[in-house]
């Protein structure tokens, strides 16, 4: 799939329908609401080999088996019993090497329209929201398991059977349900983990988070440390030493990923040539793009292209 380049979301976005029209799984039926997905399979990861943004919501319980992804450039092992939740600004990836159908998982996806009508009380979950942006995935006990489980094969069953006069009210009950019950779960982790509400973690937290914000917005122009320690006010060594500590990634190994996952997402998804893209990311020349995304993903911009 050709995608057009938008400078303000470079990084390629599915529909839920495109999702499943590459997944080539002819065997989902619509069902009374085109809004949403709920299923017990096993999973297609390896449609994320390539960096991408899902346009939707997605809840998701491990079943079997277990698989490595990324999330926003941070790595998680998705097993039997972990959840895990991403929204539509999210850019998941999954290694080269994953094996395609070892991890299964029940899911539920939804669209961002049928999302902004649910009846939610998004003043009292917004924060709980913000938090699962930082806690993609967590682990759940046999009693939480059962409820999500239970509760996606309810609206799977409900969306897959005959439109009636309250199936659209069923279903967007039940997935209100799933979305407080994933609220629960996550305010029952952050009072076991007090740690992770700490002044201190929470003040290393907002750097982290101003950084990566700041990243998001410059790493096509800026890729040197000094320019977002000035922008943050703060020396490029105390910042260096925050984000090593916070992440695990120095700022420069941060800077690299965001450029080469840009990188990969036009070779991949767009019609620049490697010349084109490397202008747009703000290289001298071809060469030094080439020598650059060699050293980081140890290939030649035109084998990754030509990757399948």
């Amino acid at each position: 799939m050709q995608n057009n380049i938008n400078t303000d979301t470079p990084i390629t976005s599915f529909t839920l329908n495109e999702l499943i029209a590459l997944s080539g799984e002819q065997r989902y039926r619509e069902g009374v609401l085109k809004g949403c997905i709920a299923a017990n399979s096993s999973s297609q990861m390896h449609l994320f080999r390539f960096p991408c943004r899902i346009d939707a919501f997605i809840i998701g319980v491990g079943t079997e088996g277990e698989s490595k992804v990324s999330f926003d450039l941070h790595e998680y092992c998705l097993h039997k019993d972990s959840l895990f939740v991403f929204g539509p600004k999210n850019i998941i990836e999954t290694p080269q090497t994953e094996e395609p159908d070892n991890f299964k998982c029940h899911v539920l996806i939804i669209a961002p329209e049928f999302l902004q009508n649910l009846n939610v009380d998004t003043k009292h979950m917004m924060p709980l929201f913000l938090k699962i942006a930082t806690h993609p995935c967590l682990e759940l006990s046999p009693d939480e398991r059962r409820t999500l489980r239970n509760f996606i094969a309810l609206i799977e069953q409900e969306t897959l059977g005959e439109k009636t006069e309250f199936a659209t009210d069923i279903v967007s009950s039940l997935i209100s349900a799933t979305i407080y019950k994933v609220g629960d779960i996550l305010g029952n982790y952050l009072s076991e983990h007090p740690e992770v509400e700490s002044p201190v973690h929470n003040r290393a937290e907002a750097y982290f988070k101003q950084f990566t914000q700041l990243l998001g917005e410059h790493y096509r122009r800026e890729r040197s440390v000094g320019f977002y320690a000035r922008q943050l006010c703060i020396t490029p060594k105390y910042l260096t030493t925050l984000i090593k500590h916070i992440s695990g990634k120095s700022v420069s190994d941060w800077i690299d990923s965001y450029v080469t996952l840009e990188a990969k997402t036009l070779l991949k998804y767009s019609n620049m040539s490697v010349q084109e893209i490397a202008y747009y990311l703000n290289f001298p020349n071809q060469s030094f793009f080439g020598s650059y995304f060699k050293r980081n993903t140890g290939m030649s911009p035109s084998q990754y292209k030509a990757k399948q």
